[in-house]
């Protein structure tokens, strides 16, 4: 029962914080977008030149005015998704949920940055693989960078009531 319990906290303050970063989210989506922008255009090949409009993320292929766009928002939905979880992750004290949150953010915009390239690199003749591969990939891996930071957390603790003596029989 217990375990049902926590499990039902963890999942209601997942979906409190992702509504209030929701809330929080626009002030900060368009400086998101724009340094996302910036670092994939500094690693994309000098063919390709990536830049913002609004929210959305422009690639300019070759003489091609925009070969492609990509909506920043499942970029930004995945970051919202892995700070919550990390927040909401029971038995981390504040040191580490403060390491694993900066951990996640780097990881996460380093895999944003690799899709915007990947998409880049296809902009001219999209393949669905492709698109597949660079979707899983902002939607499963905020999970799984999660899921590994913080596996050993959700492990019971257990505990030794006062006055009892484990004997070795």
């Amino acid at each position: 029962m217990f375990g049902q319990r926590r499990i039902l906290i963890f999942v209601v303050k997942v979906f409190i914080l992702i509504l209030v970063f929701s809330a929080l989210w626009p002030f900060v989506a368009p400086a998101y977008t724009t340094l996302l922008a910036a670092a994939a255009n500094g690693v994309a090949p000098p063919s390709i030149k990536i830049t913002t409009a609004g929210s959305l993320i422009v690639i300019h292929s070759g003489a091609q005015l925009a070969a492609a766009s990509l909506q920043s928002l499942p970029f930004q939905a995945g970051l919202l998704l892995i700070l919550a979880l990390i927040i909401a992750t029971p038995n981390l004290k504040v040191r580490q949920r403060l390491k694993f949150v900066g951990i996640a953010v780097v990881l996460t915009f380093a895999l944003h940055t690799a899709s915007i390239l990947v998409m880049s690199t296809n902009a001219r003749a999209i393949r669905p693989l492709v698109v597949l591969v660079a979707s899983v990939g902002i939607d499963l891996f905020p999970v799984l960078i999660w899921a590994a930071l913080s596996a050993k957390y959700w492990r019971p603790i257990h505990r030794v009531s006062p006055g009892y003596v484990q004997t070795n029989k």
